[in-house]
């Protein structure tokens, strides 16, 4: 079967569009962020909305099924807990809608406000979105299913350090002096930690992807947090550290203010201790571990969360003292 482009897949949603909602599509902006999924700023007679189209590679449909778990929780986070995040149009008692050749989509509200760079989000908003982040975690706990299992766990030093000796092998080839330091700092660490650790983690649902790209800002509060495509029942901690790594980090350096005002943010909620701070920075330095891979130089994301990784291995034995200050 021939692939279709772009602009046949959006011909496609607009016509069901039409009949499912009743909204003509008079422009569409494409939106570039992401992977893989097509999404697109549609302009029609009713407004300003935003499709987004899951890729029939990435997505299977038994994939999906968790998706539309995922966002009919992102829907009662929006009605019943006030988290800011976009509002979904179901039809049928539906998140997830497709066209006649079966291309998958969903339709949200637009959301207002523009995305900050990695390590560039202000003591303000970083405040607000610890405080935001705190009640999404609250709410989900007191009133989202529990799962049977969790969708992950820590993986064994073995497989990390079999990825570990690719990745090692990959940066000697490329001769790629700062990832083979990176990579050795590593595996020292590696061979050293302590997974029992991870075993004390709280469970829970968790956004599992909180990272800037999917932040919508105004100049000191959260407008909305996107993407909740990721959410499972796993560790809430993930959300903590991805947030304080991706917001605060620059050039090597902590932004301690900014992340002493999401600790203080997500307080109002939740406890949040330093031990658990360093322990859930460490799960996702753990969980992430695989890209420290020149590879990673390649995609934008993916250097940026190497680029996180070398910041948390080199900090590794002093980041009790970094946040207890």
């Amino acid at each position: 079967m021939p692939t279709k482009s772009p602009d046949q897949i959006l011909y496609e949603i607009a016509e069901e569009l039409k009949l499912y909602y009743g909204l003509i599509v008079k422009n569409a902006e494409a939106n570039d962020f992401g992977f893989a999924n097509l999404k697109w700023k549609i302009d029609t007679d009713a407004g300003i909305f935003f499709v987004k189209q899951y890729n029939s590679e990435r997505y299977t449909d038994e994939l999906l099924s968790h998706v539309e778990v995922a966002l009919g929780l992102q829907d009662r986070l929006n009605k019943e807990a006030g988290i800011p995040c976009p509002t979904i149009l179901p039809h049928k008692g539906s998140y997830i809608q497709r066209t006649s050749s079966g291309e998958r989509f969903m339709l949200t509200e637009f959301c207002h406000g523009h995305m900050v760079g990695p390590g560039e989000v202000n003591k303000d908003q970083m405040y607000h979105l610890g405080q935001v982040t705190g009640r999404m975690h609250r709410w989900l706990n007191e009133h989202a299913p529990l799962s049977l299992h969790l969708h992950w766990v820590p993986a064994s030093k073995e497989k990390m350090l079999t990825q570990w000796l690719t990745n090692w092998h990959q940066a000697h080839s490329a001769g790629s002096d700062k990832y083979i330091a990176a990579l050795e700092l590593q595996r020292k660490i590696a061979e050293k930690i302590d997974l029992e650790m991870f075993q004390s983690c709280e469970e829970g649902w968790v956004h599992w992807d909180l990272f800037v790209d999917n932040i919508l800002f105004h100049s000191n509060y959260v407008s909305a947090i996107l993407d909740f495509d990721r959410m499972h029942f796993i560790y809430p901690e993930f959300d903590i550290s991805r947030a304080i790594l991706s917001g605060t980090i620059l050039n090597n350096k902590i932004n301690l203010e900014s992340a002493k005002a999401f600790i203080n943010g997500y307080r109002e909620s939740a406890p949040l201790p330093v031990l658990k701070l360093v322990r859930s920075i460490k799960l996702t330095w753990w969980k992430e571990s695989a890209w420290l891979n020149i590879k990673s130089e390649e995609f934008r994301t993916l250097r940026r969360f190497a680029e996180e990784l070398m910041w948390v291995g080199s900090h590794w034995s002093m980041l009790e003292d970094i946040f207890n200050d």
